[in-house]
C-alpha cells in the first residue's frame, strides 16, 4: 500500500494506492506446469524400461490430447463440422503432430517428459496411483467385446488424472513424443528396433493389447498401462488409436533483454 501527499487550497489531501500482485498465470493452452527436478525414470517391471535419475528442467504440457477440432483449426485449409471435434485427434504422422505444436510455438515432449508428467512427483506406477483400476481410464475390457467402444471425449476420466493434473496419459489415445526408440542409459538390454527409425508412443489406447487369453488379458494391460511403459512405431504411419499432445520449456520469469538500447 502506497500513500500520495499533495495540497489543494490549503487542505492536505492522501491519497491511498492500493498495490495489488500481478498475476502471471498461465492461460489453459499454455498446459499444465511441471516444475523443475531430478525423477527416477523406468522401472524394474521391463527389461527395457531400466531405472535411471534424470533432471529436468520445468517445462509446460498440454492438459488433455490435442482433439480433432483444434487440429483442424490449425492444419486443415476448411476445417469441418464432425461428431468427433473433442476426441483425440487420430491417424496422424509423427510429422503432422511436430508440425502442428510447432505452429502454436511448441513442440513435442520428450520422453521423459511425458513419464514425469505421468509419474507425478512420486513417481506413481499408473498416473492415478499404483493399483491398477480398469475405470480409470478409456482401455478395453476384452479382446473380444470392443463393440461400441471408441475414442471419447478429452477429459472424460478425470479420477484417472496424474498428480500434476494431466488427463488421459493412459488410455484413449496412444500419443507420439519426440524421442526415437533407442536403449536407455546404462542398459543392457538389446532390440533390433534400437536405432533412428521408430519413434515412442506413450499411453496405451482404447483399443487395449490384442488377443490374449481371459486370464492372461488384464496382467497384460496392466503392464502396458503403466506410466512408464515404452512401445514404438515408424513415425510415417497412421493409426487410428494415436494421438498427441504438445510442450514447450518455460521461459524465465525475466527474459534478458535482447535489443541494444536506442542511442539518444
Amino acid at each position: 500500500m502506497n500513500f500520495l501527499l499533495f495540497r489543494t487550497s490549503g487542505l492536505a489531501v492522501i491519497i491511498v494506492i492500493l498495490w495489488m500482485p500481478v498475476s502471471f498465470a498461465a492461460s489453459p493452452d499454455d498446459g499444465v506446469l511441471i516444475p523443475a527436478g531430478e525423477f527416477q525414470m523406468g522401472s524394474n517391471a521391463s527389461p527395457d524400461e531400466t531405472p535411471h535419475p534424470i533432471y529436468l528442467s520445468a517445462f509446460r504440457i498440454d492438459r488433455y490430447e490435442v482433439t480433432q477440432e483444434k487440429f483442424e483449426k490449425v492444419m486443415a485449409d476448411n476445417p469441418s463440422d464432425f461428431s468427433g471435434a473433442h476426441r483425440p485427434v487420430e491417424r496422424v504422422t509423427w510429422y503432422e503432430a511436430r508440425d502442428y505444436c510447432k505452429q502454436l510455438g511448441k513442440r513435442l515432449p520428450t520422453e521423459a517428459e511425458w513419464e514425469k508428467a505421468a509419474r507425478g512427483p512420486k513417481g506413481n506406477i499408473f498416473p492415478w496411483g499404483n493399483n491398477f483400476n480398469w475405470d480409470a481410464a478409456n482401455i478395453s475390457h476384452s479382446s473380444k467385446k470392443r463393440a461400441g467402444h471408441q475414442l471419447k471425449p478429452v477429459g472424460s476420466f478425470p479420477e484417472g488424472a496424474s498428480p500434476y493434473g494431466v488427463h488421459d496419459m493412459i488410455g484413449n489415445a496412444w500419443e507420439w513424443v519426440w524421442d526415437y526408440y533407442l536403449p536407455y542409459p546404462n542398459s543392457e538390454y538389446e532390440s533390433k528396433d534400437f536405432g533412428k527409425k521408430y519413434v515412442v508412443v506413450r499411453g496405451l489406447s482404447y483399443l487395449g493389447v490384442g488377443h490374449f487369453p481371459k486370464k492372461s488379458y488384464k496382467k497384460v494391460v496392466a503392464l502396458k498401462a503403466r506410466a512408464s511403459y515404452r512401445e514404438r512405431l515408424n513415425p510415417f504411419v497412421r493409426k487410428k488409436d494415436v494421438g498427441f499432445r504438445c510442450a514447450k520449456d518455460k521461459p524465465p520469469l525475466f527474459k534478458k533483454a535482447t535489443e541494444k538500447k536506442r542511442e539518444i
